[in-house]
């Protein structure tokens, strides 16, 4: 191959630039702790992800009938989905908690001429959160169902 890159632009597998080396390791986001939490918060869109995939799973075992549906709850039952569903509870409560806590920044609310402080709408955010959570709470665990 010629030395001058001019000479041969069309030749096969010539490159007229070279390929980006990455300088970082692949785990440089483990070097700093405010890294390490955005990673994290990008792997559990990853965790919760899957488990709504199990999710979607189970309702299309519903349409298969009874057996099929109880055999796969009984597999759930066991220690390595419940290891499982514990992580991807701690996953998406964290996923929340970091959403609602960027609302405030992300959104800017006007009401009339006047512009709600970010601090004021992340509250609204958490508390709105909290109520649906209790109603909900409420309503599976606690209420009389009539």
């Amino acid at each position: 191959m010629n030395s001058h890159p001019e000479s041969r632009p069309y030749e096969p597998g010539y490159y007229k630039y070279k390929l980006h080396v990455p300088s970082r390791p692949p785990t440089w986001w483990l070097r700093n702790f405010k890294y390490f939490l955005f990673m994290m918060r990008e792997i559990s869109s990853a965790i919760i992800g899957l488990f709504l995939l199990l999710f979607l799973y189970e309702i299309f075992l519903l349409s298969r009938g009874p057996e099929a549906h109880g055999g796969f709850q009984e597999s759930l039952r066991s220690p390595g989905f419940v290891l499982f569903y514990v992580i991807a509870f701690i996953f998406a409560l964290y996923h929340s908690i970091t959403w609602f806590g960027a609302v405030g920044r992300i959104q800017v609310v006007r009401v009339g001429g006047w512009k709600v402080p970010p601090a004021l709408v992340t509250a609204s955010a958490f508390v709105g959160w909290i109520v649906v959570s209790a109603i909900i709470g409420f309503y599976f665990l606690g209420g009389d169902h009539v």
